[in-house]
């Protein structure tokens, strides 16, 4: 029962997930626009062109309507289009910090449920929004919400699943995010409107009910907090599912028990706090290397997604591909930093999402060449994000461990932040791809400044050599 409920938890979650963070690629497409209705009653209005005495513009684009035309984001008021993913973006940040407490003190599960019921809610309320305001703070609940699904699924994930299943879970934690983009056109392509979109990707997270019914606790979590008979319970249930022994639970969950408090013990002159992080010698170069590439990943991979959407002939194809190609790009990494370290690996990838996103600088009449590499500059950073995941947690100490992969995923977040704001500088069409093409070769030379960790045993002590 555990495994399988780590699999479909992942899964279910991180499409929802993808959907909620990418949809602004849908929801405010590609649009160009021409007065109508001036004060002066002109009638040799441009396209695409602002006028202050506009009264009333025409919209065209592939989307019957969007937020773009629902609200008026063109000219002095284009700049609240990226607004809305910097929110979204924001409210991750704030999200993984709310239900990281959340889940450490009440429980994996209350806390999963909490974030499910909040984008399940909150995504059917969304396209009925009366106003841009209200539509951004919506946005805002649904980013941190994503936030609860995506970190606490991959945490209870692991913690639920046999340790003969464990490196699988890990490996393929991101291929369902992959997934739910190839998805995400095909609910566009037949929605033709930002408000039947929303609704069309809101509809499938009415799954999240069963989470009410189906998700058990974290045994892990439980016997932390010393309820040893519901984790023996849990237990025995994941047992009787996996056809295993079911007698002595409580016995093992009594043992497990013993060697968190023996660890603890072993480890608790070595407490550490966030401030460690730059103030100690041997955490201060590795975190601030790992916590800038993180935050130029977040810039690749989310600015990368949202400027392809926007800049492309053929937005849903282009999307789909996107998705399509991660699948490989998981796959292949894991592979390479397996057999050829962590470092080469994140160099290659960085290197990779550099050459492909300065080759979208071409002419737009080369289509085929800026659509193969709009979507391999994705598949680059899926590549080089899945690298650095394992990255970061083999970088640093056990008593640091989750702190670094906090501080370095907030710094993504920030990353993400500002990814909209690079995908809309529209003043020179060769800047974006100039800005995506520099900034994955910074990720490239602070690489340099890490030592490798494959086949390093991973420390648990500052003072451990």
């Amino acid at each position: 029962m555990a495994d399988i409920h780590a699999d479909f938890i992942i899964g279910s979650d991180k499409k929802s997930v993808i959907w909620m963070m990418l949809g602004i690629i849908f929801l405010a497409p590609k649009t160009t626009f021409r007065c109508i209705q001036g004060m002066e009653n002109r009638s040799d209005y441009l396209n695409a062109t602002c006028y202050h005495d506009c009264l009333k513009y025409e919209y065209f684009s592939e989307f019957d309507s969007s937020i773009i035309s629902e609200w008026d984001l063109i000219c002095d008021r284009a700049w609240l289009v990226n607004l809305v993913q910097m929110i979204f973006m924001f409210g991750v940040l704030v999200g993984s910090i709310i239900f990281g407490f959340i889940a450490d003190r009440y429980g994996r599960r209350p806390a999963l449920i909490i974030a499910s019921i909040l984008q399940l809610c909150l995504s059917l309320i969304l396209p009925f929004s009366s106003n841009y305001w209200t539509f951004i703070a919506l946005r805002f609940v649904l980013g941190t919400s994503s936030a609860g699904l995506m970190v606490i699924a991959f945490v209870i994930g692991i913690e639920i699943t046999g340790p003969s299943k464990r490196d699988i879970v890990s490996s393929l934690y991101h291929i369902p995010q992959a997934v739910g983009e190839m998805i995400m056109p095909l609910f566009a392509y037949f929605l033709r409107s930002w408000k039947l979109f929303s609704i069309g990707v809101a509809i499938p997270n009415l799954v999240f009910v069963i989470y009410l019914i189906l998700l058990p606790e974290s045994a892990k979590w439980l016997i932390s907090v010393g309820r040893l008979e519901e984790a023996a319970k849990v237990m025995r249930q994941a047992a009787k599912f996996n056809k295993l022994p079911t007698h002595n639970m409580m016995e093992v969950a009594q043992s497990i028990e013993n060697e968190y408090t023996m660890s603890d013990n072993s480890v608790k002159h070595t407490k550490v706090s966030y401030l460690d992080l730059i103030t100690k010698p041997s955490l201060r170069l590795k975190n601030l290397c790992s916590c800038l590439a993180w935050f130029i990943l977040g810039i690749s991979y989310y600015g990368g997604n949202q400027y392809i959407g926007q800049t492309s002939s053929n937005t849903f194809l282009v999307i789909l591909l996107a998705g399509a190609l991660q699948v490989p790009g998981l796959i292949i990494s894991g592979y390479f930093y397996k057999i050829f370290g962590r470092k080469p690996t994140l160099i290659g990838f960085s290197v990779m999402c550099s050459v492909c996103n300065g080759l979208l600088a071409v002419p737009d009449s080369w289509l085929y060449l800026k659509m193969i590499s709009g979507t391999l500059a994705i598949t680059a950073a899926t590549g080089a994000f899945n690298t650095m995941y394992v990255y970061t947690s083999e970088l640093f100490p056990t008593v640091a461990r989750n702190m670094a992969m906090g501080a370095s995923s907030t710094a993504a977040r920030v990353g993400s932040m500002i990814a909209p704001f690079i995908a809309g500088l529209h003043q020179a069409a060769w800047l974006p791809p100039l800005m995506f093409a520099i900034i994955p070769l910074i990720a490239a030379a602070v690489s340099f400044c890490l030592p490798e960790t494959k086949g390093q045993k991973l420390k648990d002590r500052l003072d451990e050599k």
